[in-house]
């Protein structure tokens, strides 16, 4: 039965089709009303190449995130394999005071997210991750890749630290094109850089490097890209959201939280319709 069980979970986790039968498991009403067209100029970017520049953080919101979670960091203990990051958000800082929920809901992160699935968008996932140095053989989300828990994503991604050379881990990415030069296969892949530079041929390699505050809109399920590959560690804000009928649904803060963040974002954005908030959490 134990071995059953790995064979099931091998296929569910590296197989794209059946990542692809799985949405149907995720359907919800809002499923099946027509997407509205992208209008914002951020979102139209990340439609048409894969990425754009985001919003920089008021510097007295960046000294209150930073404030609250580089003590943190203090508690993390590396570990030697798997994802070489910690999320540093408890279930605790699920309140209307911590300026990342405000942030979550601001016109500047929330607003081109759901415009660039127009309007049929759920909240995958909130993260404060610390990535920390590593040394050796590349691990997972260091190797080249693209997100397969849905056909389309959006990530906002927010330097909480100088991030301005290799040695800081910036997150490295290709445009949605250039994506599309990479071998199809039928398994997910993870690909070293020699197999993935051959692939991408005269393909361009694009390095966010940014100062804290600084933040980035990309498309992580159509871009190929890795992160984390850090010296000296890393301190970033993650907000990932995804279509109604995303392939997985992964246990999150937001999905433990959801009728709490509810209530905060009809507090912080009374001008959105609480259907559309209900549907961004999938209640």
């Amino acid at each position: 039965m134990n071995t059953i069980r790995k064979a099931v979970g091998f296929l569910r986790w590296r197989l794209v089709g059946i990542r692809h039968l799985s949405m149907l498991a995720n359907i919800q009403g809002q499923s099946f009303s027509k997407a509205a067209p992208s209008l914002l100029p951020s979102s139209k970017e990340v439609n048409e190449i894969g990425y754009t520049s985001g919003p920089s953080l008021d510097k007295d919101v960046l000294k209150e995130i930073q404030s609250l979670y580089e003590p943190r960091i203090a508690g993390v203990v590396p570990k030697p394999t798997g994802h070489p990051f910690k999320n540093l958000m408890l279930d605790e800082d699920i309140t209307i005071e911590n300026p990342v929920i405000r942030l979550a809901f601001s016109k500047d992160i929330l607003d081109p997210a759901m415009d660039y699935f127009g309007n049929k968008v759920q909240f995958e996932s909130l993260q404060v991750l610390y990535s920390y140095p590593t040394d050796g053989k590349l691990r997972e989300s260091q190797m080249w890749h693209k997100d397969f828990g849905d056909n389309k994503s959006f990530h906002a991604i927010v330097y909480l630290n100088d991030v301005i050379d290799k040695s800081h881990g910036p997150f490295v990415f290709v445009s949605k094109s250039d994506s599309r030069k990479i071998t199809p296969s039928i398994l997910i892949r993870r690909i070293d850089d020699q197999r993935f530079l051959k692939e991408l041929g005269d393909g361009e390699v694009k390095y966010f490097y940014g100062k804290s505050g600084e933040s980035v809109f990309v498309d992580p399920a159509k871009c190929y890209h890795y992160g984390s590959r850090c010296k000296e560690g890393r301190l970033a804000l993650f907000f990932t959201f995804n279509t109604s009928t995303p392939f997985m649904i992964m246990p999150s803060l937001i999905k433990k939280n959801k009728v709490k963040l509810f209530e905060i974002g009809k507090t912080l954005r009374p001008d959105l319709d609480p259907d559309k908030l209900k549907n961004l959490l999938r209640l």
